[in-house]
């Protein structure tokens, strides 16, 4: 048992050495030209039915157009399909957590420059995590409304003077 532990973490730091290889090996993100709020498609992944139509809601009143996927798996799936501006995720999701989406956005050449917001209850146990996966940004809850807003905002260029928290 104590093998197959010291070989799992192993196993984990070599994953974790060649994700940060290819973070920094990659080349810096190409800026794109500002996107108008109503011609930016925002995808929320998410196993919470709450969660989903509250935020959609809260995008929808600053005229984002919005797509959901009930878990990571399914946002995955949509992704082959249809390429969003920008994801906000949970972490924790039945099937593909955040974590792997993000990675799985990350690896795809056609996915790869989306910014990825997660959400999560523990933003402090998570950050490294998250950091080695490719979120863009990582935000606690609860979290004010115009905090997500603003970060949105500034990864179209909508807002380039948006103070975020």
């Amino acid at each position: 048992a104590e093998r197959l532990a010291a070989l799992a973490r192993l196993a984990e730091q070599a994953a974790t050495a060649e994700a940060e290889r290819q973070r920094v090996a990659a080349p810096p993100p190409v800026p794109t030209p500002a996107k108008a709020a109503d011609q930016t498609l925002v995808l929320v992944a998410d196993d919470s039915k709450v969660v989903r139509i509250k935020t959609g809601r809260l995008l929808a009143a600053h005229h984002y157009q919005v797509c959901y996927a009930n878990d990571g798996l399914e946002a995955a799936q949509l992704l082959q399909t249809q390429v969003p501006d920008v994801v906000i995720t949970d972490v924790e999701m039945p099937g593909m957590d955040g974590f792997e989406l993000t990675r799985h956005i990350r690896n795809s050449p056609l996915t790869s420059h989306i910014p990825v917001i997660m959400i999560t209850a523990a933003d402090d146990r998570h950050r490294e995590h998250a950091d080695t996966a490719g979120v863009s940004v990582l935000m606690g809850k609860p979290y004010p409304d115009d905090d997500l807003i603003a970060h949105i905002r500034l990864a179209m260029g909508q807002d380039a003077a948006a103070a975020v928290r």
